[in-house]
């Protein structure tokens, strides 16, 4: 033990503990990135968040979550006879239950923040959050 220490120098070790400070270096930038969009968001007034149920890419139903306080469980059949069971709980949403042989979509539990989905692969059936600020149409083209 004493052969270690006297290899270890003072240098070692303000190299070490700078190179763990720097590790920690992409989490500040991404906080701050996420807080500088938080601020746009918050600047284009009333948003709202919504819940879009799509199933083979067509929508199913869309479920507003802002300011939502009401419960509501409802079930999504499918072409080929598969269902999933939707509970909607105040501003949060999840499959709570379906037919399908893996029940991974029923493990994601509920969901409520812009960005996150919950999805049944079987029954191609996708749950997601989003968000109403700064939505453009979808068939507005850009051209240069």
């Amino acid at each position: 033990m004493r052969s270690f220490s006297n290899m270890i120098k003072s240098g070692d070790i303000i190299i070490t503990l700078l190179l763990v400070l720097l590790s920690f270096l992409p989490i500040v930038i991404f906080s701050y990135q996420q807080a500088e969009k938080t601020s746009e968001l918050a600047g284009f007034g009333e948003t709202e968040t919504v819940a879009v149920i799509t199933v083979n890419n067509e929508e199913v139903r869309r479920i507003t979550l802002t300011g939502n306080t009401e419960s509501e469980v409802f079930d999504i059949h499918t072409d080929d006879g598969g269902y999933n069971t939707i509970e909607v709980r105040g501003e949060s949403i999840r499959i709570k239950g379906a037919n399908c042989y893996d029940q991974v979509c029923v493990r994601f539990g509920f969901i409520s923040k812009p960005g996150e989905t919950a999805v049944c692969l079987p029954h191609k059936l996708v749950l997601e959050i989003k968000s109403t600020a700064g939505e453009q149409p979808n068939d507005m083209i850009i051209s240069s």
